[in-house]
Formats: structure tokens, sequence, C-alpha cells
């Protein structure tokens, strides 16, 4: 390990029960936007290449009404 991780590891080892769970909190709270956001560039990507990006609320809509309708039908016939 760097010096500066070392540090920073002893530097958490030191904190006491509240302020560690407040730490562990936060760094899990960055972890998960860090993620969310990675998840979205990828979507984004995705809709990018397939088109998509750029329909509209409207159009997503329509696209979701259609397959939920065609699930209903195949699923619940008659």
């Amino acid at each position: 390990m760097t010096t500066r991780v070392e540090e920073l590891a002893q530097q958490i080892a030191s904190l006491d029960e509240s302020d560690l769970q407040a730490l562990l909190d936060r760094v899990e709270e960055l972890s998960f936007r860090q993620e969310l956001s990675t998840l979205s560039d990828r979507y984004r990507k995705r809709l990018e290449e397939q088109g998509e990006l750029n329909e509209s609320a409207e159009e997503i809509l329509g696209k979701l009404k259609r397959i939920r309708e065609e699930i209903v039908s195949r699923e619940y016939p008659g």
C-alpha cells in the first residue's frame, strides 16, 4: 500500500463507532451514485446506438403500452 492509503486506513481505524458508521454510509452513498451514473451512461449509449436517444416521452409511453397489451393478450387470452 502507498503511504497515503496506509495513513487513511489508520485514521479510519481510529474513528469512534458513530463516525465510522457515518463514513461507511457516506462511502456507500457515493458508490451508489457512481454506479447509477455508470449505468445511466451505458443506457444512454445503448439508446444512441439504437437511434432511440431522442424519442419523446409520448413515443416511449406508446411503446410501453403496446408491449403491455401484447403481454396481456399472450398471457391472458380471451
